[in-house]
């Protein structure tokens, strides 16, 4: 059983790669605004989870498939299937080896590939139940909590997060270290965040997931700071850049911090800054509705 489902594993995590590599790239993009590049890591984590996907002659797997990739229909199912790309199986449902040596082979990776699996979850549970101790008895403010504990604002927990900060922060800079703070629960960052982490614990053998995670939390907070510059005026860009330049980088995985990851990149981008018009926001949900479609059908 655990030999078929690192099987799928496998093919799964060699098209989340793909399309890993291929956010990575149009990440690099300047034009594209934060959030439409944020919004496309979507992509690649369901590749990396669902091993399903609907049939459509306008998807790139239908390319993929000339080169060698086989689709496996799902209970001969016409709608579904799976790309399978590793083809090192005879039969698939179950999946079974030509040879004796290969399925001992892929019995032995599953076993390891579990392991190591379990054991990263499980250190990644044991570090996020020690971060909870910053959240013991911090002092109740109006809207956030202040803490001896921590030396950088973040948003602290996942299911019920609260807004943490350390004595002494600025007083110009509190109400956009709030505005960064309350987008982030609102869109349930830190949740995402923990996911993104598990996503990776799982696919530990594949680089690319573990590449994608440092640029995923760096989208993360250059998607937020552009939706704290639309509720603010063009006047205050330099003042919520300096708040930026004025705090502390945190280095806590299941936190999203104010001063988070990329802080020279993010100071660069919030001076850069310029408002979306509506039509141009529509032609990027249309733009990612088209990619979605290329990218995640079979």
């Amino acid at each position: 059983m655990k030999s078929d489902i690192f099987y799928w594993i496998l093919n799964m995590s060699l098209h989340g790669g793909l399309l890993c590599l291929l956010v990575l790239l149009l990440r690099r993009i300047k034009r594209l605004p934060r959030g439409f590049v944020y919004s496309l890591w979507v992509l690649p984590f369901l590749r990396l989870v669902l091993p399903l996907g609907l049939n459509s002659p306008l998807s790139i797997m239908r390319l993929l498939e000339r080169l060698g990739t086989r689709r496996v229909r799902m209970s001969r199912s016409e709608f579904f299937s799976i790309m399978n790309s590793v083809s090192l199986a005879g039969s698939y449902d179950p999946v079974t080896y030509e040879t004796n040596v290969l399925t001992g082979l892929m019995e032995t990776l599953a076993l390891v590939w579990l392991i190591v699996a379990c054991g990263l979850v499980l250190a990644a549970a044991i570090l996020y139940f020690c971060t909870r101790d910053e959240l013991r008895n911090p002092e109740k403010q109006e809207g956030y909590y202040l803490s001896d504990s921590i030396t950088a604002p973040a948003l602290y927990g996942i299911f019920r997060p609260k807004i943490l900060l350390p004595r002494g922060i600025a007083p110009q800079a509190l109400p956009y270290i709030l505005l960064h703070e309350q987008v982030h629960r609102r869109r349930g960052d830190n949740f995402f965040r923990a996911v993104a982490i598990l996503t990776c614990c799982i696919h530990w053998f594949n680089p690319l997931c573990w590449i994608s995670l440092k640029f995923f939390f760096e989208d993360m907070e250059l998607s937020c700071d552009a939706a704290v510059l639309k509720k603010l005026g063009e006047p205050e860009k330099k003042t919520y850049a300096l708040a930026l330049l004025d705090t502390a980088q945190s280095r806590n995985l299941f936190v999203s911090a104010f001063g988070g990851a990329g802080l020279r990149l993010r100071v660069e981008r919030v001076l850069a800054y310029r408002r979306l018009t509506v039509l141009s926001a529509l032609a990027f949900v249309a733009l990612f509705a088209l990619i979605a479609l290329v990218l995640l059908t079979n």
